[in-house]
């Protein structure tokens, strides 16, 4: 059996999942943020409660995966630094190898997501990259069958590629980046300033914009296809620096199926580099299928691809 931990800035979840993948029991405790030593013990105690709900002792468990947001280097088996959460060089493997005799991985949640998606639904490809779009843009990227980290955890911020230079200012500092006209954010913010049919809306999320979109609404449907056509650019990029057999999209918004991918299919046929010459093969680009069990079971399965 294996522990998969998803810390989050508000709840930290943990579940135990079996060598199928498959999720046995859950838990979730409230978020210390404030502090890496109450972070800490914020994550055993969600491991711990998740052990009790399937029945587990220690001794019934082979490896401990921990996802968080942020850089994470699994070779020292620390978090270096999140935006969101204080760490400072945390020791996320010491504090959890003295209280459990367990593999202990640890690495960055959209890495985790990805591995969770490849593990289950990646078809052994050799080369596999997800993109979560969400409050920001996220990724993960396998080459080879394995976790592609980069110098000291930080590869896969494909959010932060420029793709207006001087463009829009994104949260990380810098001017133009994907994240900052790609991500359901963007979209939210695109809506607001549009206006027209969003003025009436108590709230506004990206299905929302969706959903006026499918109902015909002519600014709607321009900040939909607008927004989509900046993430199409994004994939399109991607594809061309690293050709990968699979690329899959995730965050809440993938749940809107064909009307976001098959633009974005379209975009990338139309667009990437040397798509029509004979025998280079066409990325596949599809949708996540394990959503808010992503996190938890890539952690889970850190072992197999770290």
């Amino acid at each position: 059996m294996y522990i998969g931990i998803d810390v989050g800035g508000t709840a930290v979840k943990a579940g135990v999942v079996d060598g199928e993948g498959r999720v046995l029991s859950r838990a979730e405790v409230k978020s210390e943020p404030a502090s890496d030593a109450a972070m800490l013990r914020a994550m055993y105690s969600a491991m711990l409660r998740a052990m009790e709900g399937a029945g587990l002792s220690k001794d019934d468990v082979s490896a401990v995966g921990i996802g968080s947001s942020g850089i994470c280097d699994n070779a020292k088996g620390t978090i270096i630094y999140s935006g969101n959460i204080a760490y400072d060089n945390t020791a996320v493997r010491e504090f959890f190898s003295e209280r459990i005799n367990a593999r202990i991985d640890v690495e960055n949640d959209v890495n985790c997501a990805a591995i969770g998606e490849y593990a289950l639904y990646g078809g052994g490809a050799d080369s596999f990259v997800f993109v979560a779009l969400g409050t920001g843009v996220g990724g993960g990227i396998i080459i080879n069958k394995r976790l592609y980290s980069g110098l000291h955890g930080g590869a896969g911020e494909v959010g932060h590629m420029t793709l207006v230079p001087g463009g829009r200012l994104c949260g990380c500092g810098a001017r133009g980046c994907w994240e900052a006209y790609a991500s359901v954010s963007a979209l939210i913010s695109d809506a607001r300033e549009r206006g027209g049919c969003f003025s009436a809306l108590p709230a506004i999320d990206g299905k929302a914009v969706f959903d006026a979109a499918e109902r015909g609404l002519p600014e709607a449907v321009e900040v939909r296809d607008g927004w989509i056509r900046r993430v199409a650019e994004g994939v399109c990029s991607l594809v061309n620096i690293l050709r990968p057999e699979k690329l899959v999209i995730g965050g809440a918004v993938s749940r809107q199926g064909e009307t976001l991918l098959a633009p974005i299919r379209r975009y990338v046929a139309e667009n990437a580099y040397a798509n029509d010459v004979p025998g280079i093969g066409m990325t596949e680009i599809s949708a996540a299928r394990l959503m808010g069990d992503a996190g938890i079971v890539g952690a889970a399965m850190l072992h197999k691809l770290v």
